[in-house]
């Protein structure tokens, strides 16, 4: 009997996610961690600068790059 490897490949898009909430987009450019709160995310970019903001992850869509929150 032959095993057979099956490998995924997905395509990703190049470039940084957006972080959508209603009609608002914003880059998430030098954002390094994003940590989940109960109605809140909290945003630590690569300098260490932490912003939070209200809301909670409802997708996260790899294939076009983008978080949305509700």
């Amino acid at each position: 009997m032959h095993s057979f490897r099956r490998k995924l490949f997905m395509c990703f898009n190049d470039g940084s996610f957006l972080l959508v909430q209603g009609d608002n987009e914003s880059s998430l450019d030098n954002i390094a961690t994003i940590i989940p709160g109960k109605n809140s995310l909290k945003m630590i970019d690569i300098y260490g600068k932490k912003n939070e903001i209200t809301g909670t992850i409802e997708e996260i869509d790899f294939l076009n790059n983008r978080i949305v929150l509700s």
